[in-house]
């Protein structure tokens, strides 16, 4: 998204972080023998469309086993082919395996509101879909595994429901709630019910800054129909989850009219003065051009020497900016971002005496009050479930039902975990292993299939959290089996680091990592059953020695691109691991 769009914005939050470990060598026969194990191992399958049947699936009846529950994972949100993959799973396990609901990693109440489409025909499969929220789910490749759900329902061939079990976003869960107060216990409504979740309804968890940026302008006249250059010098410490870079933008009598930024080479890490530019072709219609540098991460960025060129020839008005800050100010500059400090810095220059640093702050800890509200609100969120439980006969007896009772507490308890996670209490990786819980205890006989990312799905956690996986591998034990993603290369949708939805494509994994022996495999898909491999010797040596695989949440960067690895061994976060070796974007919804 240009940076006219992340004006008032908040950074999105890289999901699915994981840091990479320094790795003991792998010696190359190890890595040999574990690639013929794979090889020998390796369940080759002919495509990731459903609709083929499962002539090539059979065996993976036998690793499914008479599992409850699947998992199954991705390595990224936003690729094509395990989308399709996952479709295809479903459909296997729905016909060949009775499993009977399928629940994605989406908001619970909204994800429900598509089961009734799916088991009676009820609703627009294309705008419930986009009423989950998330853009990851809002791709033709979800739709088509919906309409063949309900294809699926409507001719008998069996029963599948949607479902869901994610609770970011209260908003639903608190209008079923108030529903239900309302008519079957209107004091209790009025009396507390009603304050408490305006409360609830007006909480978000504590916004991230944006960016740190200045700006400078100057009239258009010049530069009408030229190519405008801003260029200059860039330096960097510690900037990470986010970029250092130069923007310029044009702007027409009703808005911006041309922009260029660095969003897809911006400065990240540390990294020494290095001079870059960004240009516009400046439309006839402009009025003024904005300029400047911003820094979206963490860390610092210093800034110095900047330039503009318009058609290769220098603008200079020494009398409205100082290019070079060596001012007693930024002189020019509009200076800003909340949560960040920019400022001169007399310590660090790549010409003259100083430059201009952009630098995030550590956000400030909460204080006491702040706290105790938080803890206070998870106590009335909590008491409501109570309350409702409390009073169950008594709303049996006026004439609701076990079921419909049953879910107007559950999303009295959906709320409360969105008070608990906002207040910093409980996870979201446990709340969704408890909504996976609730399901399965309100389907005694039903067999699952859960779709969410390969970091919510592992045995072994994310970034220093237990994982959905971890909590539900306690609750089920061997009834459970996941399935890891993996790819080689190729593209996927990711946001940007300007909180833009786009394609990104990734060249072949380096040597050394899982991703790159899983290619020199020679199948282009495949699954491998991990719980096969040997106990001890060379291959259990080489698996162990934390081989890296890609995992990339909901944001990408080229320049973070080292980061999003994972660490732990593949055989310790899942039992199968599904390898596409090269891959797609997935195709948004229009």
């Amino acid at each position: 998204m240009k940076l006219l769009q992340l004006l008032g914005v908040r950074w999105f939050a890289l999901t699915c972080l994981f840091l990479t470990a320094a790795l003991a060598p792998a010696s190359v026969s190890d890595e040999q023998d574990s690639l013929q194990w794979l090889r020998q191992h390796a369940i080759p399958i002919q495509t990731v469309e459903a609709g083929h049947g499962f002539a090539d699936l059979q065996p993976l009846d036998k690793v499914v086993g008479d599992a409850r529950i699947v998992e199954l994972g991705e390595a990224t949100h936003g690729t094509r082919e395990f989308f399709q993959m996952k479709h295809r799973m479903v459909e296997f396990l729905a016909s060949q395996k009775g499993f009977t609901i399928f629940s994605i990693e989406a908001n619970m109440p909204e994800a429900y509101r598509l089961n009734d489409y799916v088991l009676n025909g009820v609703g627009d499969p294309k705008e419930l879909l986009k009423g989950m929220y998330f853009w990851t789910w809002n791709t033709e490749e979800v739709l088509d595994m919906i309409l063949w759900m309900r294809e699926f329902n409507e001719a008998g061939k069996g029963r599948i429901e949607f479902t869901g079990f994610d609770m970011q976003t209260p908003t639903v869960s608190i209008e079923i709630v108030r529903k239900f107060t309302m008519s079957m216990d209107r004091p209790y409504y009025d009396a507390t019910l009603n304050a408490l979740y305006n409360d609830v309804s007006a909480a978000s968890p504590q916004p991230q800054a944006a960016f740190g940026v200045a700006t400078a302008n100057f009239p258009a006249q010049a530069a009408l129909g030229k190519h405008v250059t801003l260029s200059g010098y860039i330096r960097s410490e510690d900037v990470a989850g986010g970029y250092a870079g130069l923007w310029v933008r044009a702007d027409g009598p009703q808005g911006p009219v041309a922009f260029g930024d660095m969003h897809d080479r911006g400065v990240v890490g540390k990294s020494d003065w290095t001079r870059y530019e960004v240009s516009i072709d400046v439309p006839a219609n402009a009025t003024k051009i904005y300029f400047g540098v911003l820094n979206t991460g963490t860390g610092s960025a210093w800034f110095d020497s900047l330039k503009v060129d318009i058609d290769r020839v220098p603008y200079t008005d020494d009398t409205a900016f100082d290019l070079g800050f060596e001012s007693n100010t930024p002189r020019g500059f509009k200076t800003g971002g909340e949560g960040y400090e920019v400022t001169l810095d007399s310590t660090v220059a790549q010409t003259g005496k100083q430059s201009l640093r952009i630098k995030r702050l550590a956000p400030p800890p909460p204080s006491a009050n702040v706290i105790a509200a938080g803890k206070a609100q998870v106590d009335k969120c909590s008491a409501v479930v109570d309350y409702l439980e409390t009073n169950r006969s008594r709303y049996l007896e006026a004439g609701s039902t076990t079921k419909d009772l049953d879910w107007v507490i559950q999303n009295a308890r959906l709320v409360l975990q969105f008070a608990q996670l906002k207040a910093g209490v409980k996870t979201r990786d446990q709340s969704m292993a408890d909504n996976v819980k609730w399901i399965a205890d309100h389907n005694p006989d039903a067999k699952i299939v859960l779709w969410a990312h390969n970091g919510h799905i592992s045995n072994t956690g994310y970034g220093g959290m237990s994982s959905m996986g971890s909590y539900l591998r306690k609750m089920f034990g061997s009834q459970l089996v996941n399935f890891g993603f993996a790819f080689n290369q190729g593209s996927f949708r990711a946001y940007d680091q300007v909180s833009q939805v786009r394609p990104f494509t990734v060249d072949p994994a380096p040597e050394g990592t899982l991703d790159r022996t899983l290619a020199a495999v020679g199948i282009p898909v495949f699954a491998v059953d991990l719980r096969q491999l040997p106990k001890q010797g060379s291959i259990a040596q080489w698996f162990s020695i934390t081989p890296k695989s890609r995992n990339i949440g909901a944001a990408y960067s080229d320049k973070l691109a080292p980061y999003l690895w994972t660490t732990d061994p593949v055989n310790a976060q899942f039992d199968v691991l599904l390898f596409v070796e090269k891959t797609t974007s997935a195709h948004p919804n229009p």
